[in-house]
């Protein structure tokens, strides 16, 4: 069921024209993994051709096409409008700067717009003001943006990369904004003085089922055991629907529940984040052959969770190694290190 609905998709992106795998990518639901088999079946079957890194159909598709209703400018409804419009362009000249992603710890970065609208999204919901907000994993660098917003009451950044610390430590001291770091690897116990604090929570995990668990489970230590909420980033890229239900099915467990999910909200600059040699290693492009993007293709939807009682947590299971962390039969564009194996 899921692979017709990814070849629809894929007919309904290559109708409009010729399309590269990248484009094609922003335009359907499935994972790497799911997108990859569907195209071979296709070229095996016909329907669709390929010129190099170009994709096209053959023939009229069989199905009614209309015109993509997206629309750009607002993702999720969220704009950038007014007073917001300083404080982008205060963050735009602060992130010129900013550290570029490690291969070590698997980063990239969403664009300037997606951060300030994460944080605007979190303060229109009542997240941030007078709260105490907990970021694990900041290389996106929201807690600057919600830190220029200046209604938190306080910002703590748990952080394992030294250099992302100490950038947001002097861009605090510069601005005078309220954020303190903690440099900090995930995989250790959770800062018992850390505990039960915070009213608010922001990450963006990794995307294995163990993984990914882990970075929640470590935000839900860090809040008090009411009224508190979360924010995630989750991508179908390479997490499918039987993941999706895994970490819905924790959450819920939890004792929160999910109130909102902004489908395709983050999107990650390919020329910002400058990882061209990244596409060396990963698996799409080993299998498919193909060269490096031509567009912004790696996004994310951006989930709200709320407890709607005393969160309860288990006993976590423990990961064994940090390839366990990064690495599983669906991650098609993590660069696999032999420090990981």
């Amino acid at each position: 069921m899921a692979n017709e609905r990814i070849k629809n998709q894929i007919l309904r992106s290559l109708s409009s024209g010729p399309k590269t795998f990248w484009e094609i990518m922003n335009r359907q639901d499935g994972t790497l993994k799911e997108l990859y088999q569907t195209l071979n079946k296709l070229l095996k079957e016909n329907v669709i051709k390929r010129e190099n890194d170009i994709f096209y159909l053959n023939g009229q598709p069989k199905l009614k096409t209309y015109p993509d209703p997206r629309c750009e400018n607002c993702r999720g409804g969220i704009q950038i409008k007014g007073d917001y419009i300083k404080i982008f362009e205060t963050y735009k000249e602060i992130v010129k700067n900013r550290p570029l992603p490690s291969i070590e710890y698997d980063q990239g970065f969403i664009s300037a717009e997606d951060a300030i609208r994460r944080a605007i999204f979190m303060y229109e919901r009542g997240d941030i003001e007078g709260k105490s907000i907990f970021i694990l994993g900041d290389d996106d660098l929201v807690s600057i943006v919600i830190g220029l917003l200046g209604v938190a009451k306080n910002i703590t950044v748990l952080e394992i990369d030294k250099r992302l610390n100490d950038f947001i430590n002097d861009v605090a001291k510069e601005y005078n904004l309220n954020i303190k770091t903690i440099t900090h690897d995930v995989l250790d116990s959770f800062p018992r003085k850390e505990m039960n604090k915070y009213d608010t929570f922001l990450t963006d995990p990794v995307e294995t089922l163990q993984g990914f668990i882990l970075f929640i489970y470590r935000c839900m230590q860090a809040l008090k055991k009411r009224n508190s909420v979360g924010y995630f980033g989750l991508t179908h890229i390479e997490a499918n629907l039987e993941k999706w239900y895994q970490i819905q099915r924790f959450i819920l467990s939890t004792g929160m529940v999910i109130t909102d999910i902004i489908r395709d909200f983050s999107y990650y600059p390919e020329d910002e984040n400058q990882w061209i040699e990244n596409y060396n290693y990963y698996l799409i492009n080993r299998k498919l052959k193909i060269g490096i993007p031509n567009v912004n293709w790696f996004r994310s939807s951006f989930f709200r969770v709320e407890a709607y009682d005393k969160i309860k947590l288990r006993k976590l299971p423990k990961i064994k190694s940090v390839h366990d962390l990064y690495v599983d039969n669906e991650a098609w564009c993590t660069v696999e290190l032999d420090s990981w194996k």
